[in-house]
């Protein structure tokens, strides 16, 4: 996060504003010069204004602007909630968006986006961009497009030709340059949520921006209508750095040179985090000759061509550098077996059971020198879907859920969204194999079935539902859909006699 040039401000001959007397006393205060010019005072005061100064915002030389907690926050704990900034969607009908659609379908080496990314930035404008009467485009205020403005987005010296071409069609030479128009398209680029379906809409939000990326974040975020909700996700201290994830849940699970790919190719920065620092990688794993026990690979010690192993953790054995090569090349077959079933369960018609038996041939391979490996519990979720459609493979589906609790809860040492959805549906799992009923209402068909549930899939979803609680609290949609299957098996169990 790279800080933002400060546009210059002349002081205004009416009483200043509220901010620029926050600015001022910033300056005595002792802010720094690179605090100042990536507007971290303007940013304070809306912090003080709008979240009672419970966060607050401030610039490091390596990572730019970041946000720091000014109290202390439990898990599952609400930091702030943040309405969204701008909201932009299609608008079928509107002359200038029709004649959008057109330009970008004719001249689609000139306008490379989809028409809604030009239509953000179009509708980012302020009153004084625009010429008088115009009625297709609607303005934003001062304010707002300054917040948006601050928002993360690569130095743009020179505006694209798409940029050129819109102030031209729109007519907006005499009003708006189509550098500012260009800027504000990479802001909504880079930093935009999806808002709506029909029409398709997108969303920016001001303090979303300001949050550094982590594999361990202490922070995550959820919807609670159009509102951005951001959540501790373990315990902060007052003056820590608040972090949240760029991967989804499930990427969070890999292994740090994958996760570290994932955010080279979609946010152009290498990670540093706690996760990616650590000697051993927990989520790549290798099976120890001598014991069977796992060694760990540790990326601080690899050499030009050679990958190292730390000491098994069993025996404290260390690998002989000979045996390297052998293990990271099987490593590397196993990932292009998984690559090739996973194309091949994509396309229509295919044959599952030669997916299976392929699946099933690479995974006993890869099982003999792998464990506790991102890798095989990619393998292991391909497998659990495939074998959950066969009533005969109903055992194996289940062991290999197992497989996959068990890495998920080693691989990643904190409140996992991933873990608690394996968990929902492992329980799920076990009820349609024993014929229970799911929808519209948890149906148990009789008492011998009830009995073999009541010791196991209660608890199951109450570990998913611990999760899901400190993570999006109990009003989201992802608590109350295992909330209401926990509700309606304790009822089914109670009606048995066989309450957990």
């Amino acid at each position: 996060q790279n800080p933002l040039h400060h546009r210059r401000l002349s002081l205004p001959r009416r009483p200043a504003p509220q901010w620029l007397a926050s600015h001022m006393a910033a300056v005595e205060g002792g802010a720094s010069a690179e605090e100042l010019a990536a507007d971290c005072p303007y940013i304070n005061e809306y912090c003080q204004q709008r979240h009672r100064g419970v966060v607050r915002c401030s610039w490091l030389k390596l990572k730019g602007r970041i946000l720091l907690s000014s109290r202390t926050f439990q898990a599952g704990e609400i930091i702030f909630r943040e309405p969204p900034l701008h909201i932009v969607a299609e608008q079928p009908g509107n002359p200038a968006f029709d004649r959008l659609k057109e330009l970008c379908a004719k001249y689609n080496k000139v306008f490379e986006y989809e028409p809604l990314w030009y239509w953000t930035a179009l509708n980012s404008l302020k009153p004084s961009q625009l010429p008088p009467g115009e009625a297709r485009l609607k303005p934003i205020t001062a304010d707002q497009q300054r917040k948006l403005l601050l928002l993360f987005h690569s130095d743009v010296t020179q505006p694209s030709k798409a940029s050129i071409e819109l102030v031209k069609e729109m007519s907006l030479e005499s009003h708006a340059t189509a550098l500012e128009l260009e800027h504000l398209l990479q802001v909504w680029i880079l930093n935009c949520f999806e808002h709506s379906d029909s029409p398709l809409g997108y969303s920016a939000y001001f303090m979303s921006s300001f949050m550094s990326h982590s594999c361990l974040p202490n922070a995550v975020w959820h919807y609670e209508g159009d509102n951005f909700v951001l959540r501790a996700r373990s315990a902060i201290q007052d003056g820590d750095e608040i972090t949240v994830s760029y991967l989804s849940e499930d990427s969070l699970l890999e292994s740090t040179g994958s996760r570290r790919k994932h955010l080279r190719d979609s946010k152009h920065f290498e990670c540093t985090c706690v996760r990616c620092g650590a000697d051993r990688d927990l989520s790549r794993g290798f099976k120890c000759a001598a014991c069977a026990g796992v060694m760990y690979h540790n990326h601080f010690e690899d050499r030009p061509g050679i990958a190292v192993l730390a000491p098994c953790e069993a025996c404290g054995r260390l690998s002989a550098a000979s045996d390297f090569v052998g293990l990271f090349e099987q490593e590397k077959c196993f990932q292009s077996k998984l690559d090739e079933c996973e194309q091949k369960m994509e396309k229509a018609g295919s044959d599952r059971s030669e997916i299976v038996k392929a699946l099933e041939e690479a995974l006993g391979k890869a099982e003999g020198v792998l464990s506790q490996h991102f890798l095989l519990n990619k393998a292991w979720t391909l497998l659990s879907d495939l074998y959950s459609r066969s009533a005969r493979r109903q055992r194996d589906a289940e062991s290999v859920v197992r497989k996959r609790i068990a890495f998920e809860e080693v691989a990643y040492p904190g409140l996992s969204g991933s873990r608690a959805w394996t968990l929902e549906g492992y329980a799920d799992m076990i009820l349609r194999h024993k014929g229970v009923v799911l929808e519209p209402e948890v149906k148990v068909p009789s008492e011998a079935v009830a009995k073999t549930l009541a010791a196991t899939v209660p608890r199951i979803y109450q570990d998913s539902l611990q999760i899901l609680r400190l993570m999006f609290g109990n009003r989201h949609d992802y608590f109350s859909a295992v909330h209401r299957k926990a509700i309606e098996l304790d009822v089914e169990l109670k009606r048995f006699g066989c309450a957990a």
